[in-house]
C-alpha cells in the first residue's frame, strides 16, 4: 500500500475544511486536503453563502456596536437547555479574528449584511443588523483551469444557469417589467452570461456560496496546498492510543496517510445517510418525501469512522437538522430539481397551507421555523407537506417558487404539473387535492385582514427580518396582500435541510471526544461533522458557515501551534 505523510489531514472541503487548511497551513503545518467527490466546494458552492459571525470588524466599520456579550445572550435563548458556554465563548471570542484574518491573507473578501437582523431580534439579546455578511462576488477566470474542479450551484437557485447575488442583483431582477434601469441591468448580466458560457462553458461571475467556495479554493491553490478529488477517507488508523492517520481510496487504491498532528472531519454530515437520516429526522415515514439541498457526498462517513474509534453523537436536539421548504420541480433532462422557498413565502399575497386548507403559520418567519412548524402541524397525518397558495397578481409580480416573474410563462409549469391552478379558489383546491371549504375560507380571512395590513391568525410583518423579505414598496404591511385576482395557484413544498445538527461531540478546540467524554488524540472535527453550537435553532443568515468557519479557524490553528510547541 502506497504511503504519504502529512501534519494534518483535512478531510472535506467546504467552507469549514478549506479555512481549516488554510489557517493550519499559514501558521507553519504541512496540509493534505481530501474530497470524495470530483469537485472541490461542498454544500458551501451551492449555498447562499452568509455567515453569522457576531462581532466582526465589518459591523463596527459599519458604525455597528454589536455587544458580543448580547450575542451570547441571544445564543442562550435559542440554545436552551442545549447551550454549552465553553464552545459559545471559543465561537465568539474568534469568530471576528476569523473574518479578518481571512480578509489579510487570503483571496476571501465580504460584504456587510447592511440592515440584515438577526432571525427572532425581537428575543433577548437579538440584533437589528451587524453579525450577517456576505461573500463578494468573484470572477472565476482567476481560477484558470481550476474553475472545472469548482462545483456549480443547483439549477433551481439560478436564473438561466447565472447566479444571482441575494442583494441588488434579485432587485433588478424582479423590478425588470418595471424599471428601465432594472431591465438595462437584467439584459447586460444576460449578454454577458451568454458571452461566459460561450468561452468558459459557464458563467464566470461567481456569487453567493460559489464565490465563498471560489474564494477559498483559489487561496489553497496559490498556498500550494496539496488537493486530492474523487478520494474518500474510508478507515481510520490508531497507533499507540491516538489516531494517527486514514486509509483514503484514490484513483482506485488504497493509500495510508499518515498525520503527525491531526484528522480534521469537515465531511458535511449526514443528509444523505438514509438509514441515519430515518432514524434522527422524526417526520420521516413512509408517505413523506424530504429533499436535502446538500452535496451528494455527505453520506455520514466521518460520523460511521468516528463511531468505530469510541466517539460520541450528540442527538439530543428537538431538530436533527436546519429545515427549508423545497418544492419538487421535473427538469427537461427528465431529473428531478430541488427549489428552495427562501424568499417567496413572505410576499404579499403568498400564504401556505396544509392540505385541510387551513394555514398553520406564520409565512414570513425564517425558513427554519417555518417548516417546524408544518411538521407539527402534519402530526400524526399521512405525510408532511403544505401548499403555497397566490393570484395570478401576485405569482407575475414576485413568481412563486421555481415559476418566475412577467414576462416569463407559465404555461411549462402548468404543463408539467409543478403549478397547479384553478380560476377559482374551489377549482384550484380540487386541482391540488386541497380541502375546498377551509380553503375558500381561510382566503377569506386573510383577503379581510389584507385591507388593513393586518394578519390576526400569525401577526405577520411584526419583524424586521419579516418586513424585510417582504415588499418594500407594498402598503400597508409588506408582507400582507389580497389573494383575489383569477387564476389562482398552488405550488406543493415538502420538508428539505441544508444542514444536519446532530453531529459528533466536540470541545471548544474542536477535539473529538469519546463516550466517556475525553478527548480522543489526533482526531478533529468541524462544520456539520460537529454538532451544532445552536442546539437545533437557527439564529440568523449563516448560522451554518459562521460556526464552521469559525471552528475551522480555531482548529487550524491550534493544530499548527501544536506542531511548532513539538
Amino acid at each position: 500500500m502506497d504511503a504519504v505523510a502529512c501534519d494534518v489531514l483535512v478531510i472535506g472541503s467546504g467552507a469549514a475544511g478549506l479555512t481549516t487548511a488554510i489557517t493550519a497551513h499559514h501558521f507553519g503545518a504541512d496540509v493534505l486536503v481530501v474530497e470524495k467527490a470530483s469537485t472541490f466546494g461542498g454544500t458551501t458552492a451551492r449555498s447562499g453563502g452568509w455567515l453569522w459571525v457576531p462581532g466582526n470588524s465589518l459591523a463596527s466599520r459599519s458604525g455597528v456596536d454589536d455587544s458580543l456579550q448580547d450575542a451570547k445572550t441571544y445564543i442562550q435563548h435559542e440554545a436552551g437547555n442545549h447551550f454549552d458556554e465553553a464552545r459559545v465563548t471559543a465561537f465568539l471570542d474568534n469568530a471576528g479574528a476569523m473574518i479578518d484574518f481571512l480578509e489579510a491573507n487570503s483571496e476571501v473578501r465580504f460584504n456587510f449584511g447592511k440592515n440584515y437582523p438577526d432571525y427572532h431580534p425581537d428575543h433577548p439579546g437579538g440584533a437589528e443588523e451587524g453579525r450577517s455578511i456576505h461573500p463578494q462576488p468573484f470572477d472565476g477566470r482567476k481560477l484558470g483551469n481550476h474553475l472545472a474542479t469548482l462545483a456549480q450551484p443547483m439549477p433551481e437557485s439560478t436564473f438561466m444557469g447565472m447566479g444571482l447575488n441575494s442583494g441588488p442583483d434579485l432587485k433588478h431582477f424582479l423590478n425588470a417589467t418595471k424599471s428601465l434601469r432594472s431591465a438595462l441591468f437584467v439584459a447586460s448580466r444576460i449578454l454577458a452570461h451568454g458571452r461566459e458560457v460561450m468561452v468558459h462553458g459557464r458563467g464566470v461571475r461567481l456569487v453567493n456560496g460559489n464565490a465563498l467556495a471560489a474564494r477559498l479554493l483559489k487561496t489553497v491553490l496559490d498556498r500550494a496546498i496539496p488537493l486530492w478529488s474523487s478520494s474518500p477517507a474510508v478507515q481510520l488508523l490508531k497507533e499507540n492510543g491516538r489516531v494517527a492517520g486514514a486509509i483514503i481510496e484514490k484513483d482506485g487504491k488504497a493509500v495510508r496517510v499518515d498525520a503527525r498532528h491531526g484528522i480534521v472531519f469537515a465531511a458535511g454530515g449526514f443528509p444523505r445517510d438514509a438509514d441515519r437520516t430515518r432514524r434522527h429526522f422524526k417526520h420521516l415515514h413512509a408517505d413523506t418525501e424530504h429533499a436535502t439541498l446538500t452535496s451528494e457526498g455527505n453520506t455520514g462517513d466521518a460520523l460511521r469512522m468516528a463511531e468505530d474509534v469510541n466517539a460520541a453523537l450528540d442527538d439530543s436536539f428537538s431538530n436533527a437538522a436546519a429545515w427549508v421548504p423545497v418544492s419538487l420541480i421535473t427538469r427537461k433532462d427528465g431529473t428531478v430539481g430541488r427549489f428552495f422557498h427562501l424568499i417567496d413565502r413572505a410576499k404579499p399575497g403568498v400564504i401556505a397551507v396544509t392540505r385541510e386548507g387551513r394555514r398553520f403559520t406564520n409565512e414570513s418567519e425564517n425558513y427554519h421555523d417555518f417548516v417546524r412548524a408544518m411538521m407539527d402541524a402534519c402530526a400524526g397525518g399521512t405525510e408532511v407537506s403544505a401548499f403555497m397558495i397566490c393570484d395570478h397578481r401576485t405569482i407575475r409580480r414576485y413568481g412563486l417558487g421555481a415559476v418566475r416573474p412577467s414576462p416569463l410563462p407559465l404555461f411549462p409549469h402548468v404543463r408539467s404539473g409543478y403549478l397547479k391552478t384553478g380560476h377559482s379558489i374551489r377549482e384550484l383546491a380540487s386541482s391540488a387535492g386541497i380541502a375546498p371549504e377551509n380553503l375558500e375560507r381561510t382566503i377569506e380571512e386573510v383577503n379581510c385582514d389584507a385591507a388593513a395590513g393586518r394578519d390576526r391568525a400569525f401577526n405577520r410583518g411584526a419583524t424586521s427580518y419579516q418586513r424585510l423579505l417582504g415588499d418594500e414598496n407594498f402598503a400597508p404591511n409588506p408582507c400582507i396582500g389580497e389573494i383575489s385576482v383569477a387564476p389562482f395557484y398552488a405550488v406543493k413544498i415538502i420538508p428539505g435541510d441544508i444542514a444536519t445538527y446532530h453531529g459528533l461531540v466536540t470541545d471548544e478546540q474542536t477535539r473529538v471526544l469519546d463516550v466517556a467524554r475525553k478527548p480522543i488524540p489526533g482526531l478533529f472535527a468541524v462544520g456539520n461533522d460537529a454538532a451544532s453550537i445552536f442546539g437545533g435553532s437557527y439564529p440568523g443568515a449563516g448560522a451554518t458557515l459562521g460556526p464552521a468557519m469559525t471552528f475551522g479557524y480555531i482548529c487550524g490553528k491550534n493544530l499548527a501551534e501544536q506542531r511548532a510547541a513539538d
